[in-house]
């Protein structure tokens, strides 16, 4: 009996903590798959490797680290002095830089930049994927709950499943369809499509401190909510642990900051027996907030335009544009409130209501787009309430007498939900697993950005003719005016700067050229012999000048400032 006793134990008490082990190392080994897929580095060739779907945004991300790995702005933050944007030099960036900052810190002391970028990334993805499992699980107590409440964070619920078939219809190879795809069904507002493209995991792969900002905020809210038996001691751990992790937000995402606010304000009112480590942390807070305020422009205008992307805005279109983008979640959620214990629900149910309100009502930034972050975690909180309503539902079965009908009707019902709740998001994955890697060579064979590391200055600010990925950019140097959309969606006077890039190359003379040139403080000009298009270019004066720096395979031409205009004067 003894021994019979003791070989079931290891069973009884080991299993659960050994699948969740497994669990948590899968959980892991995805983080890291889903951001070394998507971003490399080629030794061999010293190429970065960037997947397609990630080519537009890492444009700007790749500038932005080497601006502190190899540019300025890392002795800059050091010494307490403004950061500036490496695609518009010459005032405080309106981007927030801190993940980018720690991602150059690394690459700077001697981390390749594909793991430099990588293991920050990852882990704060794994962060975010623990944390969504750790909050349901203190919220309702059930581990089936927590593990669906991942599941609908890593695969969303909208109805990008119909657009797929429309363009696949079901057929016998539509398992082959589906895992062989490499296009999104629906892109959002950029295909014309109502389904927006801010809902499957592209949007972590591309903007890579999303991840680690979100798993933040559920931190500090784990913290909140974990029960303790000692709250005095805990109360200043808490404090000081809170306050940490909210200064490093406000550096990493500010917007996600103001996410966090929302909620530790829900807290704060529903929970007096935590209001005074809240306090306190957000009274420590303030001197990061101080020094943020001090190197970078963080206020922007708050602009009425509701429907976010529902156009034409009609209540009808309204209620179908989410529908399309959210699904079943757009019943399952508040379903998931109504069932909800009293207190979760109102500790909840007003920064949910914010998160989707106001965004839909007010554009927080130049872009509309750009409201999506209030959307994204709306869904990441909302879908622990998605998968507490099911499991609700499923419980409904239990009144019925008849155990195997009852069994039965579960694991129907449960299925046909969560595949519901869940294929477009499947569909969506594919996309990822399949894309394509364009190369960029980096500066150790790549020429041109060579010259700009060894014979620039960090400090300087060169006048460009293109845009994505300039050798300037590889090299960590600010070009003049970067891509229009990035410039004007940070909210940048960018029609300023590209009239006067336009005026440069475009100039009759060389006092007119060098007269641009020092009123904008521009040290180099490079000359493409493909320039972008709203350039008009006055190239037999332009290769009339003595160039500092030739690329004779490409035409890449550089012109230093002090070689043009030593003579000129432009007064």
């Amino acid at each position: 009996m003894t021994d019979q006793k003791s070989s079931n134990r290891p069973r009884v008490t080991r299993a659960p903590h050994a699948s969740l082990l497994v669990g948590v190392f899968a959980l892991f080994l995805f983080s890291f798959y889903l951001m070394f897929h998507t971003f490399s580095y080629n030794s061999g060739t010293h190429e970065i490797l960037i997947a397609s779907k990630a080519w537009s945004d890492f444009g700007a991300h790749i500038p932005l680290i080497r601006s502190f790995s190899y540019g300025p702005n890392l002795a800059r933050l050091f010494h307490g002095q403004p950061v500036e944007s490496p695609l518009f030099p010459g005032e405080p960036i309106r981007y927030h830089f801190g993940f980018y900052a720690l991602v150059g810190l690394l690459e700077k002391l001697g981390v390749r930049i594909d793991w430099a970028l990588n293991i920050p990334s990852a882990l704060g993805f794994f962060l975010l994927l623990g944390t969504i499992y750790l909050l349901s699980y203190i919220l309702f107590t059930d581990r089936r709950v927590s593990l669906l409440s991942v599941i609908f964070f890593l695969f969303n619920g909208s109805l990008s499943a119909l657009r797929f078939f429309q363009s696949h219809p079901l057929n016998p190879n539509t398992v082959t369809d589906i895992i062989t795809n490499s296009r999104f069904p629906a892109f959002g507002p950029w295909d014309g499509n109502t389904i927006t493209a801010f809902w499957t995991l592209n949007i972590y792969t591309n903007q890579r401190h999303l991840g680690l900002s979100y798993g933040i905020i559920l931190s500090i809210l784990c913290l909140l909510l974990l029960p303790s038996k000692k709250p005095a001691a805990r109360g200043v751990r808490d404090a000081i642990t809170i306050a940490i992790l909210s200064s490093l937000l406000l550096f990493f995402n500010y917007p996600a900051a103001l996410i966090l606010a929302v909620c530790c304000l829900a807290v704060f009112a529903v929970r007096p027996d935590i209001r005074l480590p809240l306090a306190s942390a957000g009274v420590m807070s303030l001197p990061a907030l101080f020094l943020l305020y001090h190197v970078a422009h963080i206020s922007s205008d708050i602009v009425w335009q509701p429907g976010y992307l529902a156009s034409p805005l009609t209540p009808t279109h309204f209620v179908q544009f989410w529908f399309d983008n959210l699904g079943l979640q757009l019943l399952f959620i508040p379903l998931g409130l109504l069932f909800a214990p009293r207190s979760i629900r109102r500790m909840f149910l007003g920064p949910l209501l914010v998160l989707f309100i106001l965004p839909n009502l007010f554009r927080f930034s130049p872009d509309m787009i750009n409201n999506h972050k209030f959307f994204n975690f709306f869904l990441v909180i909302g879908n622990m309430f998605s998968a507490y309503a099911l499991f609700r539902i499923l419980k409904l079965y239990e009144k019925s007498p008849h155990k195997q009908l009852r069994k039965l009707l579960q694991i129907i019902t449960g299925i046909v939900f969560v595949v519901a709740l869940t294929l477009s998001g499947i569909i969506d994955f594919f996309p990822i697993v399949n894309d394509t890697k364009g190369a960029i060579p980096d500066v150790r064979v790549n020429n041109d950005a060579q010259f700009f590391l060894y014979h620039i200055a960090p400090t300087a600010i060169i006048a460009n003719s293109t845009w994505f990925y300039h050798p300037a950019s590889i090299a960590g140097r600010s070009l003049f005016s970067g891509y229009t959309y990035f410039t004007w969606s940070y909210g940048y006077n960018q029609v300023e700067r590209e009239q006067i890039l336009k005026n440069l190359y475009n100039a009759s003379d060389l006092r007119a050229i060098c007269s641009i040139l020092g009123k904008n403080h521009i040290a180099a000009v490079e000359l493409n012999p493909k320039p972008e298009s709203y350039l008009a270019i006055n190239f037999p004066l332009w290769l009339s000048f003595p160039a500092a720096y030739e690329n004779t395979k490409t035409g890449l031409k550089v012109f230093l400032t002090r070689d043009l205009c030593t003579n000129i004067t432009t007064h």
